[in-house]
This record gives C-alpha cells, structure tokens and sequence, in this order.
C-alpha cells in the first residue's frame, strides 16, 4: 500500500458508508417506538422529488349529506375537499474527517477498518440523536432548516399559524387537540396522578376518537409516566401484537375507542419535553424521504479532501420530513 493512501482512503470510507446505509437506516429509525410502529406499518415512505418542495394533498373538509323526501329541493354547496400541505425537504448530515496522520500510521487492513468503524459509528450516533431530537422540534433550529416535529405539528396553540401552509386559525378541521390537566381542560380532572392518568388516557381517546382514528400511541415523559406505570398496579396488563414487536417496552390500555400503547421517552440524553405527553394517531402520520438521500454518503465518489488540510471528510446524510397527515386525532397534554 502506498505511504499515504489517499485514494484507496477514500474509496473505502464511501464504500463503507454505503454499505451500512440500511443498517443505519435501522438504527435511527428502530431507536423510538413511534419511528419503529412508522417503519413496520410501511409509514416510511419515498417521495418522488418534485422540485424544492414536498407536497402531501390532505382532506380537511367533508361533504354534507341530506335527508330528502319528494320534490324537495337538495342542496349542492361547491366544497374545496382536498389541498396541498407544503413542506420543505429538511436535511441533516454526521460529517466526520480522518486527518493525514491518523491515515499515515493506520495503513494495514486491520487498522484501516477498526479505523473507520469507529468513525462511522460516531457519525451513526451523531445522525440518531439529531432525528430524535427533530422529531420533538418545531422546525425552528438552524434557521429553520431542521425537520418539523411535534413542536410544530402538535403545537401547544394549535388554533393559530400555519403548518404545512394551511392555517390553522381558517381551517379547524387541520387542527390538533392541547390539554392543560392544571387548567381543567379536560372536564372532570385538574391533576395527574396514578389514580386519575387512567381516566384523562381513555377520556381523550374517546374523545378525540372518529371512526378508527384514534390516538393510538401515547409517549409520555418520564415525569408523567410513573404515574401511569402506577395507575396500572392493581389492574390487568394487556400486551399487543404491537407492543410485543417493540419488546414490550411498555403497556397496552384498552379505551373506549380501542386499545392503546403507552410508552416512556426517558434516559440518558433524552429530548422529551418534560411534563408532557403526546397522543399519535399513528395511520396519520408518514416519514417521507427524498430519493437516494436514507442515511448515504454525503460526499460521492472518494470522498472530499480539503484543499487547505491533510484531511478526508465524509459522512451520513438524510433529506426528507416528518408529516402529519390529519391532525385531528393527534393530542398533546400537558401537568
């Protein structure tokens, strides 16, 4: 091997990072409950590009229909049942670099690849907590560049603004629900404890519940989950085919609507807003990607080497966006 093999460097490290391409793909999108119940409900989706833009058409309007006897006259009231949500494609990239030294005294085929497995697998880290953290944003960070998560679709004011370009303030139908338990937003409750966490669960599902959408998943801070690991002492503990897939990392509650998972989002590192929850109905929620862009090398070919260092960067990148689809079974609660 030459004294300092910068080409074969390079072709290795995109080679590598092409070829776990879909293991890291697994490995973000298998580090939460909802991207995992996303993955395997085939929510994760590639858009077909079509220019700057992503665009979902969503219905948030329905038709009127009407009773009518004999001549009487029905009426016909133009409605506007479908339009276009529009969202930026986000884009987020774990770049690392080897300098020419570590390459210089790295030459051997044993070296060369513990060498850029440790690098890759910090880049894989690196690309997981930023999604993680972007699915609880409000697309706000990084002058707006950042992927749009709940802080945005699942807002805590969600009668005014806009998201994906349809105001919320004109169009209640695109509106998720905000509960405030110490307000008594929800009738009958103003705490959150192990006796009432079982009563505001069911209540809100069935209340924000139409036909089979419901808020199927609810992921509860770790401050709001011990109350609901308590509440279910003294009761039975239901486990889904689902919760079973996400090695029964939490608990199912049967509800007037139909059963639910209940997960934690809590740990080291953890992003979760504290004293909140979110209701996800999950059939209306999709993660769409952008074509040849789920977790690739960024740079192509051999990599890129700076003009002004001894050095070979690479690294990971993802475009696409997290899209709720139809917001009117999605809740956030708040203690």
């Amino acid at each position: 091997m030459p004294i300092n093999p910068v080409r074969n460097y390079g072709q290795a490290l995109t080679m590598s990072v092409a070829e776990r391409s879909s293991e890291v793909r697994d490995i973000v999108y298998d580090s939460t409950p909802l991207t995992r119940i996303l993955k395997d409900e085939d929510r994760i989706q590639t858009k077909s590009a079509s220019g700057p833009e992503l665009r979902i058409p969503v219905e948030f309007d329905k038709l009127q229909a009407q009773w009518f006897t004999g001549y009487d006259k029905i009426a016909i009231t133009p409605k506007e049942l479908l339009n276009s949500a529009v969202f930026n494609w986000a884009r987020v990239v774990a770049p690392f670099s080897l300098n020419g030294t570590e390459m210089l005294f790295n030459q051997n085929e044993a070296e060369i690849i513990d060498l850029m497995s440790f690098y890759i697998s910090a880049a894989e880290k690196s690309a997981k907590e930023a999604f993680e953290l972007g699915m609880v944003s409000d697309g706000t960070a990084d002058g707006g560049r950042q992927m749009i998560g709940f802080g945005g679709s699942i807002p805590t004011t969600p009668n005014t603004g806009t998201y994906g370009g349809i105001s919320r303030a004109d169009v209640t139908e695109w509106r998720p629900s905000f509960f405030d338990i110490s307000d008594g937003d929800v009738t009958g409750y103003t705490t959150w404890d192990s006796t009432t966490a079982r009563g505001i669960i069911s209540k809100i599902t069935l209340d924000r519940s139409r036909g089979n959408m419901r808020p199927d998943l609810w992921i509860f801070s770790s401050d709001m989950w011990q109350a609901v690991e308590a509440s279910f002492v003294a009761h039975q503990r239901l486990g889904s085919e689902r919760s079973a897939r996400l090695g029964y990392a939490g608990l199912t509650y049967m509800t007037g609507a139909g059963p639910v998972d209940l997960v934690a989002a809590g740990g080291i590192g953890n992003v979760m807003p504290a004293n909140t929850a979110f209701g996800i109905d999950t059939s209306s929620m999709s993660i769409y990607e952008f074509p040849g862009q789920s977790f690739v090398p960024f740079h192509p070919g051999d990599g890129m080497r700076p003009v002004n260092q001894d050095a070979m960067a690479q690294g990971i990148v993802w475009t696409g966006q997290a899209v709720v689809e139809n917001p009117l079974s999605m809740v956030r609660l708040q203690v």
